[in-house]
């Protein structure tokens, strides 16, 4: 009986390990297309006159925020001859359940493309409108430098900026808009990672 329970068991974790193996590759590439696709919706302005590079790992000074990991993927957005923008991963570390993941589309001149959340745990129905499949709140960012408003603007309204947060949900949008803002200032001090001079 346990010789049969044993055999049984050994049967049964080798075919786990043998779906695994044959699936791995299907998953990895699935994930690749699946972020494929978020890169090419994000970057989607500028791609009339560009095409997307493979992304190149950046090392950052010591200075760099807790929203950039180090080194930092950088995928560039080129026009056969010169980068014009890139999309860059960050994050905000504090929000309401956690971490939230975020993708942040710039043109050359630092300029806000696009900004995504691509992986939360928000909750549903309040947090989550920071997804631009449930509300077009992250859209607000889109058009804008750092420097086209004062520092203190860059901020939910109820800490006296300039974005809106949800009813009932403060922290999502306010991790969101700080996450962005420490991530602006840093490509404003050193604009030669998303490829642009001072």
């Amino acid at each position: 009986m346990i010789f049969r329970l044993a055999l049984l068991g050994l049967i049964a974790s080798s075919l786990v390990g043998l779906i695994y193996v044959i699936t791995e590759p299907m998953i990895v590439e699935s994930k690749k297309d699946a972020r494929n696709k978020r890169l090419y919706s994000l970057a989607e302005p500028l791609l009339s006159e560009g095409k997307i590079g493979n992304p190149i790992n950046k090392v950052l000074a010591n200075d760099a925020p807790v929203s950039l990991i180090n080194p930092l993927p950088v995928t560039p957005i080129n026009d056969g001859k010169l980068q014009i923008g890139a999309v860059i991963p960050f994050r905000a570390l504090d929000g309401y359940s956690g971490t939230i993941e975020l993708l942040l589309a710039l043109d050359i001149d630092r300029r806000i493309v696009g900004v995504r959340a691509i992986d939360y745990k928000e909750t549903l129905g309040l947090g989550d409108k920071i997804d631009v499949q449930k509300a077009d709140w992250i859209l607000q960012f889109n058009g804008l430098r750092y420097m086209d408003l004062s520092p203190a603007a860059w901020a939910v309204t109820k800490d006296g900026g300039q974005f809106d947060s949800f009813t009932g949900a403060t922290i999502t949008p306010r991790a969101v808009v700080d996450a962005l803002a420490e991530t602006l200032v840093y490509f404003e001090t050193y604009p030669e990672i998303v490829g642009g001079g001072k």
